[in-house]
């Protein structure tokens, strides 16, 4: 039987290089093998390309969340049994989902026991922006995004903390107390990306015998809504050749740069980009105005031809998100020796979704 991992959490929270970094623990120290399926509103995934190029088995659900597509959901972690056989399947969802509990896990432990053996929902919290988010007033502020994040752990069966290499010990105290105010008793494990705090803990949950078991919540769909109904979503994809050595660390900063130049901290909620080539790549991310390098690959110079991938979750309109990051790649091509064909756009401001199954008690 496979083990299966739903990894939540809020965009930016850190998902993918968790079940990145899981992965490669689980692969070098325990000798398991382990696909990964991603999950977006747009079409185009920079989550998607960094498992990949780290080695996984991937598979992509795109178009909106698992919860609204999980027949395919099943459909495609059957097909990467069939395919790999996989020990385990960690599975993120996108990081504005909702109800996880009620509409993935409980119908997936409930309806495909004999295939899946599902481990307890864990729900990752960004230590940089927590307290920002989970100790302010709950009014519906117009830049502002937190009624979303505070349900998913109130959905969590255990909580993860991450980026705790980028606060103070005080900090990560007093979001340990506004998380237990909202989940009271709840498993807390703090993780951090650099130094890999506590990975093997969370590891010996996913490999052990332990199931989820947590009744799910009622549904709360105005709320969540209202927020996500805030969010402009731009994915790009372009055909990137490079005229002369192409220094992606320098690029993917000035394109993070760019972004932040444009948009107040409160209102960037996630970007990411990713260059690659088949020698090279180079991941970075931004959240509110803090940027981090998720990953190199190889060397930092890109001379072989490769592509460019964006991913931007802005509180904007979408028709103003989209100027804005066509003229920050506008003015990388300029500043940088790279030749640029797009080959995908898309920016929109995601749909109301209504989950294909809805468990709940």
């Amino acid at each position: 039987m496979t083990r299966m991992l739903v990894l939540g959490g809020y965009l930016g929270a850190g998902k993918i290089t968790l079940a990145v970094n899981m992965a490669k623990a689980m692969k070098s120290r325990y000798d398991k093998s382990v696909a990964i399926i991603t999950n977006d509103q747009g079409d185009v995934l920079v989550d998607t390309e960094y498992s990949k190029d780290a080695g996984f088995d991937t598979k992509e659900i795109m178009g909106g969340c698992f919860c609204t597509n999980f027949d395919k959901f099943v459909s495609s972690a059957r097909t990467l049994v069939l395919d790999g056989k996989p020990d385990v399947i960690i599975a993120e969802p996108i990081g504005s989902s909702t109800n996880i509990m009620s509409s993935v896990v409980a119908p997936m432990r409930s309806l495909y026991p004999d295939e899946f053996s599902v481990a307890p929902l864990m729900v990752v919290v960004d230590c940089v922006r927590a307290l920002g988010i989970l100790s302010k007033d709950k009014t519906r502020n117009v830049d502002t995004v937190d009624i979303i994040p505070e349900h998913q752990i109130r959905d969590a069966e255990i909580v993860i903390l991450s980026k705790t290499d980028l606060v103070d010990k005080d900090t990560i105290s007093k979001i340990r107390t506004e998380v237990d105010k909202i989940l009271p008793g709840c498993r807390m494990i703090e993780t951090s990306s650099v130094d890999l705090q506590n990975i093997d803990r969370i590891i010996d949950i996913v490999l052990s015998d332990e199931k989820s078991v947590k009744a799910p919540l009622a549904e709360q769909n105005t709320g969540f809504a209202f927020e996500k109904a805030k969010l402009g979503w731009y994915s790009g994809t372009y055909d990137l050749t490079p005229t002369d050595d192409l220094d992606m660390y320098s690029m993917a900063a000035d394109l993070m740069k760019g972004v932040a130049k444009e948009y107040g901290a409160e209102s960037i909620v996630h970007v990411k980009v990713m260059l690659e080539a088949e020698d090279a790549a180079c991941k970075m991310s931004l959240v509110q105005q803090n940027m981090q390098v998720d990953g190199i690959l190889g060397s930092r110079y890109m001379r072989k031809p490769g592509k460019l991938v964006l991913n931007a979750r802005v509180i904007s309109p979408p028709k103003k998100l989209e100027e804005v990051m066509r003229g920050i790649i506008d003015e990388a091509s300029k500043t940088y020796p790279i030749e640029l064909v797009r080959t995908g756009e898309k920016c929109f401001m995601p749909k109301p979704e209504s989950p294909s199954h809805f468990f709940f008690e």
